[in-house]
């Protein structure tokens, strides 16, 4: 495997994708798992600086709903929530992604925002390990680029990928 592999690499796509592919060496059910199962999420799924995840609910199926909530050491908490629209195990993830900043004002029963970003993974297997490609459709161009600039590109991807790839060494 040559380093560069396990470097996430970027496209932009049109005006509102965002294209981002990393190597992982590890088997493509394992790397799905670490992906869908909330138990293994929160060994290397971490959030914005200074803030933990508290919350982790996956109900891995399409129609299914999905909350993430960060917590910081004050109180202050958001959230990361949206809907499953396509499950293939060990495939591909397809869903939704909100942004709840302030979660005592977040109702899980409204409606879904209709500009809410839509994202997909596919897990592919390739020689020994899994190749993710993980793509993003954002509502306009400048939400992309607001999103890019907020560290959701590839240097905030890296530093989970990173806690990612020393889990799959202990699974493995």
């Amino acid at each position: 495997m040559k380093a560069e592999q396990k470097e996430v690499k970027m496209e932009l796509r049109g005006e509102t994708e965002v294209v981002l592919k990393r190597y992982f060496a590890a088997p493509r059910q394992l790397v799905f798992d670490c992906h869908t199962k909330p138990e293994l999420m929160r060994r290397w799924l971490i959030g914005p600086e200074g803030m933990a995840l508290e919350t982790l609910e996956n109900d891995l199926r399409p129609g299914g709903k999905y909350l993430y909530v960060y917590a910081d050491s004050k109180g202050n908490k958001a959230g990361v929530y949206g809907e499953f629209r396509e499950v293939i195990v060990p495939e591909k993830v397809a869903n939704t992604e909100n942004y709840a900043m302030d979660m005592s004002a977040f109702n899980p029963n409204a409606p879904e925002d209709p500009n809410a970003t839509v994202e997909s993974r596919l897990f592919e297997t390739e020689g020994n390990g899994t190749l993710m490609t993980h793509v993003c459709k954002y509502a306009s161009a400048e939400v992309r680029k607001m999103m890019l600039e907020s560290g959701a590109g590839p240097d905030g991807m890296e530093v989970c990928c990173q806690l990612l790839d020393k889990l799959l060494l202990e699974l493995a």
